[in-house]
């Protein structure tokens, strides 16, 4: 899923910004994250455990003030919980959205 965010506020760094976004856009436990470049976006990928032990993976991406999400998630419950998801087969599909990510300027 991509999703646009709240705009940037003029007055925060990319880095502090994408930190905040990703503890409030979802307030899932963080189990893992790391910077990355993206079509010369400035961008953080944060992986998050859900409550029912399942993974998900966002990557949060500024282009100006414009933020987005791009989501991956899979609902395991009750088929086999617990999977990473770079396992599942529709990952690779998730990961050619994000490197293909493009952001037309306002």
């Amino acid at each position: 899923m991509v999703e646009p965010l709240a705009d940037k506020p003029s007055s925060e760094s990319v880095n502090a910004w994408l930190t905040e976004v990703s503890m409030t856009n979802n307030v899932n436990l963080q189990i893992h994250e790391g910077t990355l470049t993206l079509n010369g976006l400035p961008a953080l990928k944060v992986r998050y455990r859900t409550g029912t032990g399942e993974e998900m993976e966002t990557v949060y991406m500024v282009s100006g003030s414009q933020t987005f999400a791009v989501t991956f998630s899979c609902d395991l419950t009750g088929k086999r919980p617990g999977i990473p998801l770079d396992k599942l087969g529709n990952y690779a599909i998730y990961l050619g959205i994000v490197n293909t990510f493009h952001v037309n300027p306002r």
